[in-house]
Formats: C-alpha cells, sequence, structure tokens
C-alpha cells in the first residue's frame, strides 16, 4: 500500500468519526421550552368571592395551570384591579408524589375596603379571573335580594348566594350598584333585573331568565355604564326576550352615551342581545337563537360574530 493512501484511510475514518459525533451531540441536546407557549390553559376554583370587613376577611383562590410540556417551568402572576377593594398574593405548593407530583397555585385575597375587585392569574398568554365582592349585604332568596334593593344606597355591593331567586329585582334611584352571583350555574333569577339609577353598574355571576321581556337587563340614565361578566340570559324559543341587555341610549350629552362591557357571556332566545349607545368591549360572547346581536341608538343593527 502506498503512504498516501495508508495517510488518507486513517484521515477518512476520522473525519466520518467526527462528523458522528457533531452529529449525535447536536441532535442531543435539549430543546429549551418557551414557558409562554406551552400553557394551554388556566382556570380558578371558584368564580366570585363573597369577603367582608369582620370576620370573613380573606379567602383562598386555586389556579390550576394545564401546559403542554410536563414539568414545564412557569410563572404565575396575580393581581388585584381594584387595591382599595381587595389585595392577593400568590403561592405555589407541591401535591402528591413521583410522576403524580402537581404544582397548585393560590392566591391569597384579602378586603380592604367595599366595592368589586376583579383578580386575574396569569400564565404565558393565558388568564382566568375571580370576581371579589367586598360587602356586608348578602342575600339568598328573593324576599331578600327585593329588601336589599329597596334599601341599597349609591355605590352599593348586594352578592347572591347560591340558588333560585324566583323574582326578578328593581333596583332603587342608587347609583353605581353591583350585583355579583356565586355563578352562572349556581344562582338563578327567574325575572328582570333593572338598575333604575343608572351610573356605572356592574353584573356577574348568575342566569337571568326573562322570558318575553321587553329586556332581561336594563340600566336607566344617559351616560351610564354597565360591565358584564359571566352572565347567561335565556329566553325561550316560544317566548323569547326582546332586549337581553338594554341601557338607555339617546340621552346623554355628546360624547357621553351609555357603554357596555361584557365579558365571558352568552345570550339564548333573544330578539336583540345587546343595546346601547357604545360596545366598549366584548370578549367570549356567545349568541345562539338570536335574531340581532347589537343595536345602537339609531336602531341599527351589527353583528359581531362570536367574540
Amino acid at each position: 500500500m502506498s503512504i498516501r493512501k495508508r495517510i488518507f484511510v486513517p484521515l477518512l475514518a476520522f473525519v466520518l468519526l467526527f462528523t458522528a459525533v457533531l452529529l449525535t451531540a447536536c441532535g442531543g441536546k435539549e430543546e429549551e421550552i418557551d414557558p409562554a407557549a406551552v400553557v394551554s390553559s388556566v382556570s380558578v376554583s371558584t368564580p366570585s368571592v363573597v369577603l367582608d370587613m369582620q370576620e370573613n376577611k380573606t379567602a383562598e383562590i386555586t389556579a390550576r395551570i394545564a401546559t403542554s410540556e410536563s414539568g414545564a417551568d412557569v410563572t404565575v402572576d396575580w393581581k388585584s384591579d381594584s387595591q382599595g377593594v381587595a389585595t392577593v398574593s400568590g403561592s405555589a405548593e407541591t401535591d402528591g408524589e413521583g410522576e403524580d407530583t402537581e404544582t397548585v397555585y393560590k392566591g391569597t385575597v384579602t378586603a380592604v375596603g367595599n366595592g368589586v375587585a376583579i383578580i386575574t392569574v396569569s400564565a404565558g398568554n393565558k388568564s382566568a379571573v375571580c370576581v371579589v365582592a367586598v360587602t356586608d349585604t348578602v342575600v339568598s332568596d328573593a324576599e331578600e335580594l327585593a329588601a336589599a334593593a329597596a334599601a341599597a344606597e349609591s355605590g352599593a355591593v348586594i352578592a347572591l348566594k347560591a340558588g333560585e331567586y324566583t323574582e326578578g329585582v328593581a333596583l332603587t334611584a342608587a347609583q353605581n350598584v353591583s350585583l355579583v352571583g356565586a355563578g352562572e350555574d349556581e344562582v338563578t333569577i327567574n325575572g328582570t333585573v333593572a338598575f333604575n339609577g343608572g351610573g356605572a353598574c356592574f353584573l356577574s355571576g348568575v342566569t337571568i331568565k326573562a322570558g318575553a321581556a321587553d329586556a332581561a337587563v336594563s340600566v336607566a340614565g344617559g351616560g351610564s355604564s354597565l360591565i358584564v361578566r359571566g352572565v347567561r340570559i335565556e329566553g325561550t324559543a316560544d317566548a323569547k326576550t326582546e332586549l337581553g341587555i338594554a341601557l338607555a341610549v339617546g340621552e346623554g350629552a355628546e360624547g357621553q352615551g351609555t357603554k357596555l362591557r361584557i365579558y365571558d357571556s352568552s345570550f339564548a332566545n333573544v330578539v336583540c342581545a345587546m343595546r346601547a349607545d357604545s360596545l366598549a368591549a366584548v370578549m367570549r360572547v356567545g349568541f345562539n337563537g338570536c335574531d340581532h346581536q347589537f343595536r345602537d341608538a339609531n336602531g341599527s343593527y351589527a353583528e359581531i360574530g362570536r367574540a
């Protein structure tokens, strides 16, 4: 064998071995996991919490973070949109053993003052919310609800325990009133809800069955606003509700029309789901058996699809 061959063969073998090692090393390198990308869902243990400034001043909310990659290191953030009503601090603890180990995230909510706060827990690009009502006014039936509504003063927060309320409710002339139910699957109001005082109103955590009423939920007064979270409004196929949510229209000063913000809610068997001077926010809202979705002050209809 020539000298050239004796040198070339070992050199070629070395090159092939080096290339194989390099490819193996590259192929075996673990890919970095983007925590934000692997979070598939975030959920909370309860849609609402009721606190007061006496004995029931704190509560704990549990959040479940589902990921597409086991063992992914995710950052979980808790925040309150109204620190003057309630604050929240987050913690994490391990539950289970071995392959069944799960990290449970908890938010401790502390009441600061009367009102409504939205607690948001987020991980990656997913989030979930819990409505916190800080109030001494908690009702459990239609009679108690009617009494609380009649006595409500401006800024009142009325919390509804789980159950079926056999009649609707008409709030007094008090402004800026909030109704907070235990959850749309937990609280049913068989009738209409009227915020007769207008102002900045809030409604959450209830199912409203208004039959063939003119409006399941109404808010009086030009320039008023309504925030709706986790509310189901249902008519029937034989007796559709004319308007699901009706804010006064065309009554406010220029630039001060009524505004509706609605989240995580649904309408079924309603002629027109919503009426207001403007829709300030619509997120995760469903429509089933509705002839129209939105009507403005001019009587014009707009379809927004499933938001």
